[in-house]
């Protein structure tokens, strides 16, 4: 039907009353195939099919319904017998590949009417295609497509600059974003400071997204929700809660209420700054909210220690939420679990992740490994990480971490070597992991050469982290001397984190000389710490040195400083109990 019915079509022809037939077409809502090509056949019918706009507004109805038996393939059929008609007809089938996430196709298409057709591109093709790169982050593409609106003289349309420095942007090229962001002549369109500020925020550079808002405000222009949006998640980044609740109040102030994308932005912001309390404000108040408002309040309880919160969050979405949880929302669950070593929940979730979806992706087969490994299961661990299909760097990264935190240090040596010989080169996470196994496996002398190795071989420069991990292994291995002159040596000021894992190993092995310069050193940082006087007590009281007992309670005393009640948990029946130092409330 499709061959004979557009065989003899044209632009324009004779005889047709499009304002009758037209306006009915616009009308038209097509719920399944069957419908659509009823449709088609009334135009032909009625000799409309000829008709450009008719036949248009019926390939993108077939590309835009939520159509069961194929409405992609209809429309690549019905274009395919008359791609030749219309540069409209090409733009909409390159915009319904690309809104269908087929990039590559979308390109392919374009390519087969420059050299199919007479057709040239237009201001309406370039932000499909831009859109398709971005979709591919396929930048040699979109610098030839570049260099073709540079020659077509479409440049200075304000939605292809837009569309280009998304895509430029989309592809972590943000010094080429700029570039065409800064050559906009004259006053910059809305979307274009949307479009920078946006680019900024989500490759990691949130200082610049909100420098550069501070400047579209200056040059008189408001921002809107895209750009408030962006704004709000670079103030997340950067942990800036009183900017963060000033965005928020214009936000409010301006549209009155806070839409769902807005509002999870304002969720994870709260939430990376500590501020659980507004976040979940933010969420109750939020009229509709789709998975990903939900995913973020789980994250964001997890991210801070509230668990427990975050598991009743998603039994909650389980039991009230139109949509299913997505692999963001698993993987917060899993982390929750993880974090509360809660091994039955974790083990539910895992149950319902195979009933929802049988196949699970990397990322959420790394979020069970590390579940599991975390939750004292590394057998099972070990069995997810052997059936991943696709290893990644994350993979090896939280097997390597979880075999460490066994103990198994060689199978994590072991591990860290056949991840090289997968082609796969290791990053500063995986050194953290190994540096880690090795300090519990007391592999002092491997432990120095993988951290030598980090720089002049691999050139990764070692962090925080990493000298912490040094100190731990000269610690556990009973080494402190080495470990202080391991710390004086540092080429950066020792942190907090340096000082306390020197300071336990002086608790392990009773040394009140080092322990005391390690507390001094670790008060500065945390002045009011009380695990920091208790332990150095400890550590005097082991050596019988009581003047300096007295002396450090008489300046806790002094400092106002009080010992926090340790805190025990325990699962019962399924139900977890939590149970303070001296605490007797529960009979049980």
């Amino acid at each position: 039907m499709l061959h004979c019915s557009l065989l003899s079509i044209s632009p324009n022809p004779p005889g047709l009353h499009s304002k009758r037939i037209f306006p009915a077409l616009e009308k038209n809502k097509c719920s399944n195939l069957r419908e659509i090509e009823q449709l088609h056949a009334q135009l032909t019918t009625t000799g409309f099919i000829h008709h450009i706009p008719s036949l248009n507004k019926l390939l993108s109805l077939s590309l835009s319904s939520p159509l069961e038996g194929g409405g992609l393939a209809y429309a690549c059929e019905l274009f395919d017998r008359a791609c030749w008609s219309s540069i409209v007809v090409w733009n909409t089938i390159i915009r319904g590949l690309v809104n269908h996430n087929f990039p590559t196709r979308a390109i392919w298409v374009y390519v087969k009417m420059l050299k199919e057709s007479a057709f040239l591109p237009d201001r309406f093709t370039f932000p499909s295609l831009f859109k398709a790169c971005s979709q591919s982050t396929a930048s040699f593409v979109g610098r030839t497509l570049h260099g073709q609106v540079i020659r077509s003289e479409l440049g200075h349309d304000a939605y292809v600059q837009a569309t280009l420095i998304n895509m430029y942007a989309a592809c972590g090229d943000l010094r080429s974003a700029r570039a065409v962001f800064d050559r906009i002549d004259g006053r910059r369109s809305q979307v274009a400071w949307s479009s920078m500020i946006s680019g900024y925020a989500r490759n990691g550079c949130p200082e610049e997204a909100l420098g550069l808002l501070l400047e579209m405000e200056e040059s008189g222009q408001e921002p809107d929700e895209v750009t408030m949006t962006s704004a709000i998640s670079a103030c997340g980044e950067l942990r800036e809660l009183a900017y963060g609740k000033k965005l928020h109040s214009r936000a409010e102030q301006s549209a009155g209420s806070v839409g769902v994308v807005l509002g999870t932005a304002l969720v994870d912001m709260y939430a990376k700054c500590g501020a659980l309390d507004s976040a979940r404000k933010v969420f109750d108040q939020m009229p509709v909210r789709n998975v990903v408002a939900w995913s973020a309040m789980i994250s964001g309880c997890a991210q801070n220690n509230q668990c427990q919160e975050a598991l009743r969050i998603f039994k909650n979405m389980l039991a009230e939420a139109d949509e299913k949880p997505n692999e963001i929302t698993i993987m917060a669950a899993l982390s929750a679990c993880a974090q509360m070593g809660d091994l039955d929940m974790g083990r539910w979730v895992h149950e319902y992740m195979n009933k929802a979806q049988p196949e699970h992706s990397t990322a959420v087969q790394n979020s069970m490994i590390d579940m599991y490994s975390k939750c004292g299961r590394i057998d099972i661990a070990c069995q997810i990480f052997d059936n991943v299909a696709e290893k990644d760097i994350v993979s090896w990264n939280v097997m390597i971490a979880g075999l460490a935190r066994h103990g198994l240090g060689d199978l994590a040596l072991e591990n860290f070597s056949l991840m090289q010989e997968a082609g796969l080169q290791p990053d500063d996470i995986t050194f953290i992991a190994v540096l880690s196994a090795c300090s519990h496996a007391g592999l002092v002398e491997e432990g120095c050469c993988y951290y030598h190795d980090m720089s002049k071989k691999y050139a990764i420069t070692p962090k925080l982290e990493h000298h912490g991990c040094m100190v731990d292994l000269f610690c556990r291995a009973g080494m402190l001397d080495e470990a202080e002159e391991f710390i004086r040596e540092l080429p950066v000021e020792p942190k907090a984190e340096i000082w306390g894992a020197l300071l336990n190993g002086c608790r392990i092995h009773n040394n009140a000389r080092l322990g005391k310069n390690a507390a001094d050193r670790l008060l500065d940082f945390e002045p009011y710490n009380d695990g920091v006087y208790v332990i150095l007590s400890n550590i005097f009281a082991t050596s019988k040195q009581w003047e300096d007992v007295r002396e450090v309670r008489a300046l806790m005393h002094g400092r106002g400083i009080g010992k926090t009640p340790g805190c025990s948990s325990i699962k019962v029946g399924g139900v977890l109990h939590e149970f303070m130092a001296g605490d007797g409330s529960n009979q049980e």
